[in-house]
């Protein structure tokens, strides 16, 4: 029987915050809840769900919350993991699917949105998919595998004018908003440096070997049709090393932590300080190879302009296990790639043992620090020195909020219209996510990027470099 414990790193892998209170599954306060409820209990949407094992699950359970129609699943595991768990939470007469796009045929016109929340590799064809029958997508975060989908994914969906949404909750919530109120006013003075952290690939999960060069080819059990789970992906052998919970780990199906967490982390400073495309992005790492990612990695992106007018630094740090409580690191970690704390934290008396367990950031400037110790930033960050923070009171809310900051409302929202678009709309989360590849582009290759981003190629990169930005696809999947 597994754990309780084993059973919440389980749930970490694929990122998903299940909460014994619903409401705290979508942000809204307690005495919200029952707004939010009886708006769209009186008139749900229609939905149906790709992807139903952890995340898809999380999914079905938050859509549920707010009373939407769970309408049909499909899933290319028919076992436990896949159709066993959509069953906890579908409507009784909720029609379940092993190809996605028998699902969109059979249902045309019964179908108001869909839930897309597969394997990273699959986001584009699925996404793809559902466009071109006209259904309105929430797709999970990273939007796509690589930047050549992206690219042509935010194309499609401005021409067809359907409501979409990115699964990266955190903006929804204020603290992104704060955020960026908070940096207008000067409260913290220029920033120039971000630097951000997160514990995956190697905490969180029980994970088997780390760095995969191989994997044992296993028989596909008789519940998983592999030919539909590797989707675009040309053809390779079942292991269940990879699936189903550690494939992100793999670049041939994932994007590894930056998929998993920048698209939540690297979201703030990216809104905030509105920022382009970064023009150089750097790395070094530590036991990755060609296939999987690092165990611990630095990336350094650089930007040539903010709506401060400086140049910004982002740096990215995975593989960060914090000491224990006596300040010692576990055998294993590379303190060659422990990143420096603000002077502002350590002038409180706090050192690396005190930062968040899993994630975080600071937001560096040059009269202060914001500092978000977890990953979804939903409530407002810590301004550092403390003192700084009775003038936040005085700081005007200049930002728009989003509604209950729940957003999977939001996104119940656009699709009836009541709303122009949804907060993360694909087009809008485009060049957020083509930043999270752009630091896979360095892991993968060992190399530099100069990206130009008007050609879509990286300057002087190799060949290998260049054919990662739009690595083929196994035609007929959309």
């Amino acid at each position: 029987m597994k754990t309780r414990r084993k059973f919440l790193r389980d749930l970490s892998c694929a990122s998903v915050a299940i909460t014994s209170a619903p409401y705290l599954s979508f942000g809204a306060k307690p005495d919200e809840q029952p707004k939010v409820i009886e708006k769209y209990e009186k008139d749900p949407i229609r939905l149906g769900f790709v992807g139903c094992g952890l995340m898809g699950g999380a999914n079905m359970r938050a859509f549920k919350t707010i009373k939407q129609k769970l309408t049909a699943y499909c899933d290319v595991d028919t076992g436990k993991y896949g159709f066993g768990n959509a069953r906890k939470y579908v409507d009784n007469d909720a029609q379940g699917f092993v190809d996605y796009r028998e699902m969109f045929d059979k249902l045309a016109g019964k179908l108001d949105a869909v839930v897309i929340s597969t394997p990273d590799h699959s986001h584009f064809a699925a996404a793809m998919c559902a466009l071109k029958h006209g259904i309105p997508i929430y797709l999970e975060k990273p939007m796509c595998h690589n930047i050549r989908q992206i690219r042509e994914l935010t194309k499609f969906a401005e021409e067809k004018g359907l409501a979409t949404q990115m699964g990266n909750m955190v903006h929804s919530g204020d603290g992104i908003r704060y955020t960026k109120e908070w940096i207008a006013s000067g409260l913290i003075g220029k920033v120039r440096k971000v630097i951000m952290w997160t514990t995956r690939p190697v905490g969180g999960c029980n994970r088997p070997t780390m760095a995969y060069k191989s994997w044992p080819s296993e028989p596909v059990p008789p519940t998983l049709d592999w030919d539909k789970w590797l989707n675009v992906a040309d053809w390779g052998p079942f292991s269940s090393e990879i699936v189903p919970l550690n494939w992100r780990r793999v670049y041939k199906y994932g994007t590894g932590a930056l998929g998993d967490i920048g698209t939540h982390i690297l979201d703030i400073p990216m809104f905030a300080l509105d920022l382009d495309y970064p023009t150089k992005i750097t790395s070094r790492q530590t036991g990755g190879t060609e296939i999987s990612v690092p165990k611990q990695d630095h990336i350094t992106y650089y930007f040539d302009n903010s709506n401060q007018g400086e140049k910004v630094e982002i740096h990215w740090y995975s593989g960060f296990l914090k000491p224990d409580k006596n300040g010692e690191w576990k055998p294993d970690f590379n303190k060659d790639f422990l990143f420096p704390l603000p002077k502002e934290f350590t002038d409180t008396g706090r050192s690396y043992k005190d930062l968040s367990t899993a994630d975080g950031m600071f937001i560096i400037g040059d009269e202060g620090v914001l500092y978000s110790p977890k990953m979804h930033l939903i409530g407002k960050p810590i301004v550092l020195p403390k003192a700084k923070t009775a003038l936040t009171k005085n700081i005007p809310l200049t930002e728009p909020r989003i509604k209950y900051g729940n957003h999977r409302a939001n996104f119940v929202e656009a699709v009836r219209g009541d709303i122009k678009k949804a907060t993360s709309n694909l087009p809008d989360m485009a060049k957020l996510t083509e930043v999270v590849l752009l630091g896979n582009l360095t892991l993968r290759t060992g190399e530099n990027v100069v990206w130009d981003a008007k050609s879509m190629r990286a300057i002087g990169g190799s060949d290998k470099m260049n054919s990662l930005i739009d690595s083929p696809m196994r035609p007929g999947w959309y």
